[in-house]
């Protein structure tokens, strides 16, 4: 009885199956795509989170403009700071208002440029001077 237990033991739980490469092929695939995917979303939130900062300081010098009338010299390099630490090159500011004037008059703010040397955006804002 027993050397029938160990037969049946050896020949049942104990036996090696072939092995298939192609199993493990097809995860290694699965995961290789999974990572470029992963990868490309995290670059596309990166890019959305970068406009949506650009967006926030056009609006922060939008109102800046409209309680002084214009964009003066000391703002405007503010600005530029800004976007330059928010990760904008290229910085393009033609059709901002850089000139007084006067109240309840149009007061823009154009910001154009490049983000990560390839992508261009244009963010532009109008309000009225309420100086």
């Amino acid at each position: 009885m027993m050397k029938t237990l160990k037969n049946i033991f050896k020949k049942n739980v104990v036996k090696k199956q072939d092995g298939n490469v192609a199993d493990i092929l097809t995860m290694f695939i699965f995961i290789m795509g999974l990572t470029v995917v992963l990868i490309a979303f995290y670059d596309c939130i990166g890019l959305l989170k970068t406009r949506e900062d650009i967006s926030q300081i056009a609006r922060k010098y939008t109102l800046i403009a409209e309680t002084e009338g214009y964009v003066s010299d000391e703002t405007r390099e503010k600005l530029v700071s800004e976007l330059t630490a928010g990760g904008l090159t290229e910085i393009d500011l033609s059709g901002t208002t850089f000139a007084p004037v006067g109240y309840g008059n149009v007061v823009t703010v154009k910001i154009a440029g490049k983000v990560k040397e390839k992508y261009d955006i244009t963010e532009q804002r109008a309000s009225t001077a309420k100086y």
